[in-house]
């Protein structure tokens, strides 16, 4: 976090413990009617958003907007090209998503003040977009003096929905998912830990919480989320706790992590289904993504740079989803 960010931090918790106190001359107080109010305009605003400009007071030191956002709202991908960026969260659920410059996620966390994940600060120069999940307020601060139509562009992100699936050492996962027919994109990555921006070698050590997942970008139009799952059993050992193949650990367990709720309709038919081939309860989780963090450059695509690679899944497999075609 920068030191303008903590100071904006560090200014907006005192003002919100001193709700009455005169002496904060720089700020104008955030107090809960306050909040309540501009809820109340947002469910009025057609965009479902609604912003209240705090810069006036700030001498053209930073800007910051109040944001009433309604469940569903969703700030386009941009980027600042020379202002940094900080969103702190004061209600409800937002996802905040940054992308590297071809459109691939970099890390995406959901910030709320229940999971004790405030905010989170924007470099630069880095393409982002927010997704409300439950009626949000958040405060977003940028340095400088308030500037319209700072945003020089919109990133042009692949249509397509997403899925992030841990399904052991991710080298092997993701090779299987991109041989699958309607499957745009894959990327592995980091899921669902508790440390920010974490590094192979640390989650190596079993300390993060995460666990080695692919984000799968696929098309609906030609595959659906139920075939993907599908497949997705057929690749695990589902009642396998921490372990596949030889691989063993926290980081190697099995999960579905979705990002739209309206998905986990077929998410849990999937998991019945395969629930009645097995006697055991099943090892997978099923939960909401959390975060993701992109694993270092060498990993992406790691069995087509490196043929002959440690894999824990055999090649028959992958020839399996080359030629598996969904049942229409």
């Amino acid at each position: 976090m920068t030191n303008e960010a903590r100071a904006e931090l560090s200014l907006l918790k005192l003002c919100l413990a001193r709700r009455n106190c005169n002496e904060i001359k720089i700020m104008k107080i955030i107090d809960e009617q306050l909040i309540n109010s501009v809820v109340e305009q947002a469910k009025k605003s057609p965009r479902l958003r609604m912003n209240y400009n705090f810069h006036e007071s700030l001498q053209d030191k930073c800007h910051r907007f109040l944001n009433a956002l309604e469940p569903g709202t969703f700030i386009p991908v941009h980027h600042h090209p020379d202002k940094d960026e900080t969103f702190v969260i004061l209600k409800g659920e937002v996802r905040v998503t940054t992308y590297k410059d071809d459109g691939k996620i970099l890390a995406s966390c959901v910030i709320s003040q229940e999971n004790e994940t405030y905010g989170v600060d924007i470099p630069k120069n880095v393409w982002h977009g927010l997704e409300c999940i439950t009626p949000a307020v958040l405060l977003e601060c940028k340095a400088g003096p308030f500037i319209e139509h700072e945003v020089d562009g919109i990133l042009e992100i692949k249509s397509g929905k997403d899925i992030f699936l841990a399904g052991g050492c991710f080298w092997g996962a993701e090779h299987y998912f991109k041989q699958i027919e309607g499957v745009v994109e894959t990327e592995v990555g980091f899921a669902n830990g508790h440390t920010a921006d974490p590094s192979y070698k640390e989650v190596y050590t079993d300390t993060t919480g995460y666990a080695e997942t692919v984000h799968v970008k696929y098309n609906p139009d030609v595959v659906s989320l139920e075939f993907l799952l599908q497949m997705f059993f057929k690749a695990i050992d589902p009642t396998s706790l921490n372990k596949q193949g030889h691989d063993e650990g926290t980081r190697y367990r099995t999960g579905v992590y979705y990002t739209n709720a309206e998905d986990l309709p077929v998410i849990e038919k999937v998991f019945a289904e395969e629930q009645q081939n097995y006697q055991q309860p099943l090892a997978v989780e099923k939960m909401p993504l959390q975060n993701f963090y992109s694993a270092e450059e060498y990993h992406q695509d790691y069995l087509d740079k490196n043929p002959t690679g440690y894999c824990h899944l055999p090649e028959s497999l992958f020839e399996f989803a080359r030629k598996a075609r969904e049942k229409k």
